[in-house]
């Protein structure tokens, strides 16, 4: 099976949380870009970078830093993961992708998401309750602008225009875009209903958690006549070390503050205790953290529970020094990848 493996990246700044050492924000812009080439170097597929907002984060135009990473890369897939349409305009969103697809020759993709984090939602003003028919609106008007060009837009959104020519189109003929969820049975519905493809965001709990959420996606395919094969990604956060010891110690302070969120993580989040980390790094947790023998077998093990056909795995959450997470990706790539592929076939 093509069984894609990449990263992403919510592009947090934070310090380190064992020497208290914080990058500036043109550093971190530049070891994102620099894990995106490591990624690549190692033969990993998928490069994402997510939106967020605020004092802590960089990532607040994922398109502009992954159309940085096109240029130093050649055959990543460049994704958002997430944007967050319900404070985005779609039709500037999608031409902004368009462009990305240019530049890159053919490797933009994005994820798109109601904003699960709730930092980024009061950063955007947004009020809980008027989500939901905001994110449906400007979904469908998204995919009328991927569908049709000229487009006429309708609706009570802002206009920009009876009918609209978007130039330049994206190389690819069907630009990807996937639904973000969390594991809301109403956002799998959905993503199900449109033949979209699902990507779930995963931080913590037993994995086998998501078997129900993907079986009522592929009922919602079947329902309304969609491609039953159409794929699903499950994004984690993970690490991989030489030991198991190594990989626990290294990757325990940094992911266990807040990693009951999907957005980045910070000091004065409710912590995991020792006992709870390695209830997640275990076999039927969610963490991807391990040595290679350990991340081989709990991917495989995942893959072959829930059936999804991409893997992208966050290795830079919490303050994790940039050198470990290179070294992190540069495993996963090299030594992960060629084993997991081996027993999927």
């Amino acid at each position: 099976m093509n069984f894609e493996i990449g990263i992403f990246s919510l592009g947090e700044v934070v310090p380190d949380p064992v020497t208290g050492t914080r990058p500036d924000s043109r550093q971190r812009l530049r070891d994102i870009i620099e894990l995106a080439e490591a990624a690549e170097r190692a033969g990993l597929t998928v490069m994402g970078v997510g939106e967020n907002h605020g004092t802590d984060v960089v990532a607040a135009s994922p398109v502009v830093l992954l159309s940085a990473i096109a240029g130093r890369t050649h055959l990543l897939r460049l994704t958002t993961a997430v944007s967050v349409l319900t404070a985005g305009d779609p039709v500037r969103l999608y031409e902004q992708i368009a462009m990305l697809d240019n530049i890159s020759g053919g490797r933009a993709e994005m994820i798109v998401g109601r904003g699960s984090s709730q930092g980024v939602l009061r950063a955007l003003d947004l009020a809980q309750d008027d989500q939901d028919a905001l994110f449906e609106e400007k979904l469908l008007q998204l995919l009328r602008v991927r569908e049709t060009n000229p487009v006429t837009l309708t609706g009570p959104l802002p206009q920009h225009g009876m009918d609209i020519d978007l130039e330049p189109r994206p190389l690819q003929p069907c630009l990807p875009i996937w639904l973000g969820s969390s594991g809301t049975p109403a956002s799998v519905a959905r993503a199900g209903a449109l033949g979209l493809p699902l990507a779930l965001l995963r931080t913590h709990g037993p994995f086998t958690a998501v078997v129900p959420l993907v079986a009522a996606y592929r009922r919602a395919l079947e329902a309304s006549g969609r491609d039953a094969g159409t794929p699903v990604s499950l994004n984690v956060p993970g690490f991989v070390a030489r030991t198991p010891a190594q990989a626990r110690e290294l990757s325990r302070p940094c992911f266990a503050a807040g990693a009951r969120s999907h957005g980045p993580v910070h000091p004065e989040d409710p912590r995991w205790s020792r006992k709870e980390y390695d209830r997640e790094c275990a076999p039927g947790g969610t963490l991807v953290v391990g040595d290679v023998e350990e991340v081989v077998a709990k991917i495989v093990a995942q893959q072959r529970a829930i059936g999804h056909e991409r893997l992208l795995v966050r290795m830079d959450a919490g303050g994790l020094p940039h050198h470990r997470a290179l070294e992190s990706i540069t495993l996963l790539g090299t030594e992960v990848v060629p084993r997991v592929r081996a027993v999927l076939g």
